[in-house]
């Protein structure tokens, strides 16, 4: 490894420390979680618009409430739908959302616009898009859950006098709850909000306080948000993009060794050719990588692959099924998991290091070094 390189990667370590999420010492009270106001939350709908009109681009839907999230003062570290369904730090569920809390499926997530309308910002198929979540296309995901932001925050400025920045301070935060039914479902209704003065917002009776920290789940499939009745390629895109987000978490993981299955880092895909035959159905794709993860071996050879991917027709709709041999994670999404891994790791070995734990961060260390090296010439 290069001098430069090796420079970089510890640049990386430091950075990866400075923006995990900071332990505090118990006497801090004045940094607990406390859920946005309803003023707040419409600075976030306000950014996504202020987003849209500077940039234009379109991210999938994760990666755009996260820069929204971000540009509006209220980061957090990026997480996939499947994560923030489950229950993400700094976020509390609550069953009647307000102007820009989260609107989360296994596989989607949204922007809340105007809960009385039922409406969201999100990213689909057809562009950034303001939709109806209570729409039976929605419905036919399963049940919707509310979030709110309540991340501790220190000095963020935030008013709808002043321009919107970027902050790159760390946020200190707690996790959210999650309580469901008998069922494991959750009913939110969404009701009316009363505007009220600017004062900060108290746990109420629709706002479930931080508890633990939400299991970490590995996605098996994603329903596919179809305009009818066989999903589009483009749509099967949509799907698979996300699930790829949601399959990369496998990479907080403790240990390479631990992997089950080889892990296939990508710098872009595109599907073709999609079959349907009865309730089963298939789409091609053609992936271009560059690192493909095994146990604690990295092959640093960049190639271009085909691979298909099954389709299942359950209720109505169909679902893209996660290979089970192989994971495939964008570079982006690859790196932001193992950067949160590394930083979690050195926390830890600063209380107690140990030789599993500096094995560990030697593995990510190189990992990341794959990832940011250059395509060599053909």
């Amino acid at each position: 490894m290069s001098r430069q390189l090796w420079l970089g990667m510890l640049w990386l370590v430091g950075a990866s420390v400075a923006l995990a999420p900071v332990r505090m010492p118990a006497q801090e009270t004045a940094l607990a979680p406390r859920p946005i106001t309803l003023r707040q939350g419409e600075t976030i709908v306000s950014a996504a618009w202020e987003r849209e009109r500077q940039t234009g681009g379109r991210p999938d839907c994760s990666h755009l409430v996260h820069e929204v999230y971000t540009l509006a003062g209220y980061p957090y570290p990026y997480a996939d739908s499947f994560e923030l369904y489950a229950g993400m730090d700094g976020f509390v569920r609550v069953q009647r959302p307000q102007p820009g809390d989260l609107v989360v499926w296994r596989g989607h997530v949204g922007i809340v616009v105007d809960p009385g309308a039922g409406s969201f910002y999100s990213s689909v198929t057809s562009g950034l898009r303001t939709e109806i979540y209570d729409a039976p296309e929605w419905k036919a995901r399963g049940p919707a859950r509310f979030y709110r932001y309540a991340g501790a925050r220190r000095h963020l400025i935030v008013t709808t006098e002043r321009p919107l920045r970027i902050t790159k301070e760390p946020v200190p935060v707690r996790a959210a709850s999650s309580v469901d039914d008998s069922r494991g479902n959750s009913t939110p209704t969404a009701g009316p909000i009363t505007k009220s003065a600017d004062s900060a917002t108290t746990a109420a009776p629709d706002v479930e306080l931080p508890s633990s920290a939400a299991a970490l789940e590995i996605p098996s499939s994603i329903l596919v948000a179809a305009s009818r009745d066989r999903p589009t390629e483009a749509e099967i895109a949509e799907a698979v993009s996300e699930l790829n987000n949601g399959t990369g978490a496998i990479l907080r993981e403790e240990g390479f060794s631990r992997l089950d299955r080889k892990v296939i880092v990508y710098d872009s895909f595109s599907i073709y050719r999609a079959e349907f035959k009865g309730t089963r159905g298939s789409v091609q794709a053609r992936i271009k990588s560059r690192v493909t993860l095994l146990g604690e071996s990295i092959e640093r050879k960049p190639r271009h692959e085909n691979f298909r991917w099954e389709l299942l027709r359950v209720s109505g709709s169909w679902e893209v099924l996660a290979p089970k041999d192989r994971v495939y994670v964008p570079r982006d999404v690859a790196v932001s998991m193992l950067a949160a891994r590394l930083a979690s790791l050195a926390q830890d070995s600063g209380v107690s290091g140990s030789d599993s734990s500096l094995r560990q961060q030697a593995q990510i260390v190189h990992a990341l070094s794959a990832l940011f090296e250059e395509e060599r010439a053909r």
